[in-house]
C-alpha cells in the first residue's frame, strides 16, 4: 500500500494514555496564559479561548509539544517506528526525527488550512524524507478536520511549485496537480490510535473543519539519511511560517 499509493494507515499504533497525555500537555501550555478558574473548560473550549485572545498563543502552544516528555513516550511506547522501517525499507539507525508539533485546525476557519501540496517541499535538502500524521483529541472524519491525498502522486516525485504567504507569514508551497488527478482524491477517516505514514512527495491538502470544535493532529517528520552526505541540524526545524 506504501509503495503503490504513497501512504498507509497503521492502525492502533498509540495508546489512549500517550494520546491523552499530549492533550495534557497542550493543555498545560495554553494554561499558563489565563487563570486558575479555567480549569472547567475542556481542552477544545481552552483552545477557542486563547484563540479568541491571540492565535500565536495557539500556534506556540502546538509547537512546544516537539519538546515535551508526552512526545517522547508517545513515540518509545509505540512501534511506530518498526511500522516505518518495515513499509519504507529504510534502516532504523538511519532515521532522524524532526520536532513533533501539533496542527490544530479551527472549526469554520480556513485561514491556516494547506493547499495540494508535498511536504518534501518544505525539505528539498532531504531525498528520503516521510511524514507521520495521527489525530490527538478524536478520531478524524471528512466533516470533522482530515487530510485528503491523491494516491500514487509521489510516483512522480517532487512537482512544480508556487510559493505563497498567507497573511504575511503562512507559507505555503502548493503544487502543481496533473491532469483529473484531484478527481481522485481520498478523504483521510483516521481513528484515534491510528497513525498515517506518508511518503515526502505524495500530494494532498487539508480538508475544513465543519464540526463545533477544534481538531488536533499530530506531525512528525522523518528524514532518512543514509543517502545524505552531511548533517545540518537547523534544516531539521519547521519551515512552514516565516
Amino acid at each position: 500500500m506504501y509503495e503503490s499509493n504513497g501512504y498507509v494507515i497503521s492502525q492502533e499504533i498509540f495508546s489512549p494514555a500517550t494520546l491523552s497525555l499530549l492533550c495534557q500537555s497542550l493543555r498545560h501550555v495554553l494554561g499558563k496564559s489565563g487563570s486558575d478558574d479555567e480549569d472547567r473548560l475542556s481542552l477544545e473550549e481552552l483552545i477557542l479561548k486563547r484563540e479568541a485572545q491571540d492565535h500565536s498563543l495557539v500556534y506556540q502552544a502546538g509547537q512546544s509539544i516537539g519538546s515535551s516528555a508526552g512526545t517522547y513516550q508517545l513515540i518509545g511506547s509505540s512501534v511506530i517506528l518498526d511500522e516505518v522501517s518495515a513499509v519504507t525499507g529504510f534502516e532504523k539507525a538511519d532515521l532522524h526525527l524532526m520536532p513533533m508539533y501539533l496542527i490544530i485546525q479551527l472549526p469554520s476557519d480556513e485561514r491556516f488550512d494547506y493547499a495540494w501540496h508535498q511536504d518534501g517541499s518544505y525539505y528539498a535538502w532531504c531525498q528520503d524524507f516521510l511524514t507521520l500524521w495521527f489525530p490527538v483529541n478524536r478520531s478524524t472524519k471528512r466533516d470533522t478536520g482530515t487530510i485528503s491525498m491523491i494516491p500514487g502522486s509521489h510516483k512522480s516525485g517532487p512537482r512544480k511549485t508556487e510559493t505563497s504567504y498567507r497573511h504575511g507569514y503562512f507559507q505555503q508551497i502548493e503544487a502543481q496537480l496533473q491532469l483529473s488527478e484531484e478527481s481522485q482524491q481520498e478523504v483521510l477517516e483516521v481513528g484515534l490510535g491510528d497513525c498515517c505514514i506518508m511518503h515526502g512527495n505524495t500530494v494532498h491538502r487539508s480538508v475544513a473543519n465543519r464540526s463545533s470544535s477544534p481538531r488536533v493532529a499530530g506531525v512528525l517528520r522523518i528524514a532518512n539519511l543514509a543517502g545524505q552526505s552531511s548533517y545540518e541540524r537547523e534544516r531539521f526545524y519547521c519551515t512552514h511560517k516565516s
